[in-house]
């Protein structure tokens, strides 16, 4: 079993900030199967009612969370959970920290390798 690793990379890049759907489109098929669960503790969206009610209570989908956060939507504190095969094991989690950074904690090499090449500007966290 591959180690646990934490990177976090800057939500915001030249002016133009990289939200949720844009980070989960980015990620690809690394992630395309798992179903989320979604912590949202501050959202700034003219959907936020209809997204806390999809998510609420729920594993949603990476497709219809894409679907949901591609309109002018903004997660400034919060928290995803992601399931693949087995929906009692997390294989990855990704926080918005303050709209900011958004940090991925996960053990796949694939999914490490794919950040640090989309994102050159992620570095490591030590803990959570």
């Amino acid at each position: 079993m591959t180690e646990i690793r934490i990177l976090s990379f800057a939500a915001w890049r030249g002016g133009h900030y990289v939200g949720l759907a844009e980070v989960l489109a980015s990620l690809g098929a690394s992630i395309e199967g798992h179903r989320w669960e979604l912590i949202i503790d501050w959202l700034l969206s003219p959907q936020a009612e209809a997204i806390t009610e999809a998510t609420a209570d729920s594993l949603v989908t990476t497709r219809r969370l894409i679907e949901l956060f591609s309109v002018e939507c903004q997660l400034i504190d919060g928290e995803l959970v992601g399931h693949g095969d087995s929906p009692s094991v997390p294989e990855v989690k990704i926080r918005a920290f303050d709209s900011g950074y958004w940090d991925v904690q996960t053990d796949s090499p694939e999914l490490l390798e794919k950040i640090i090449m989309l994102y050159p500007d992620a570095h490591e966290l030590p803990e959570w």
